[in-house]
């Protein structure tokens, strides 16, 4: 049985399919279909489709498809329309003279996009030594009452110690919130820039986990078997799993 690699690449206007042979590198099978940003499943769709034809269109069965990788500009075309959920920042650190300029550096109120488009960011910054649950609890329902919809929790020196991002991040979820900590999109120093990233990444989780999974759930139903990855914007591949975390990965 034949061992075939497929890619699928998800344009503006066109998705199309290429097949290779795993062993030989030889290309076995292409496929084009207009790219369905108005379906129900949005882009989802024709990416099965596009995988469709390229099997039945070349005669290959599901069984001979070890991978399967997708690349899609989604993430980016959500930036540039303004597709983006309003982001709540909840900066951590030393108080007094020395947390003045963590404070300074995780308090973003509005990043400019692209057409008079931005993303909505409302921040606000817990002292480490008034730090508690309870506290987080009530600044993450305050900025849902104001319209947040997803939340970035990040602290100075994260990338040394996240333990105090973990717990927002575990209070927001139990809140049914999406949630970004600055230290798990970058172990980079550098508290402003990790804060604004973490900030992009989260304004575009809601659309970019709606595409995921659909896109997952109408791979598993064509009866593939292995795992749907993912292209990273420097050339690499992750899996679905980390696209749902790090969305921002794919620009």
């Amino acid at each position: 049985m034949r061992a075939v690699r497929i890619g699928i690449d998800v344009g503006g206007t066109h998705t199309k399919a290429v097949a290779i042979d795993n062993n030989t590198n030889e290309i076995i099978g292409k496929a084009s279909v207009l790219t369905t940003h108005t379906a129900k499943r949005g882009v989802a769709k024709g990416v099965i489709e596009c995988f469709e034809d390229c099997l039945s269109q070349n005669a290959i069965k599901p069984e001979e498809v070890i991978f399967i990788a997708h690349s899609t500009t989604q993430a980016t075309n959500a930036m540039l329309e303004g597709d983006v959920a309003k982001v709540g920042i909840i900066g951590i650190g030393a108080g007094g003279i020395s947390g003045w300029l963590s404070k300074r550096q995780t308090n973003i109120e509005r990043i400019e996009l692209n057409n008079e488009k931005a993303v909505e960011v409302e921040s606000t910054y817990i002292k480490l030594k008034e730090f508690n649950k309870e506290l987080v609890e009530k600044t993450i329902q305050d900025f849902i009452e104001s319209g947040v919809q997803v939340i970035v929790a990040t602290k100075a020196f994260g990338v040394d110690d996240a333990t105090e991002e973990e717990i927002v991040s575990d209070i927001a979820r139990k809140k049914n919130l999406l949630t970004t900590s600055a230290s798990e999109i970058t172990k980079l120093y550098g508290l402003a820039t990790r804060t604004k990233t973490a900030a992009l990444n989260a304004s575009i989780l809601p659309t970019m986990l709606e595409t995921a999974n659909s896109t997952e759930i109408s791979v598993k139903e064509t009866g593939i078997d292995v795992p749907l990855m993912i292209m990273r914007g420097d050339g690499g591949v992750m899996e679905i799993s980390e696209m749902r975390r790090r969305p921002i990965l794919t620009m």
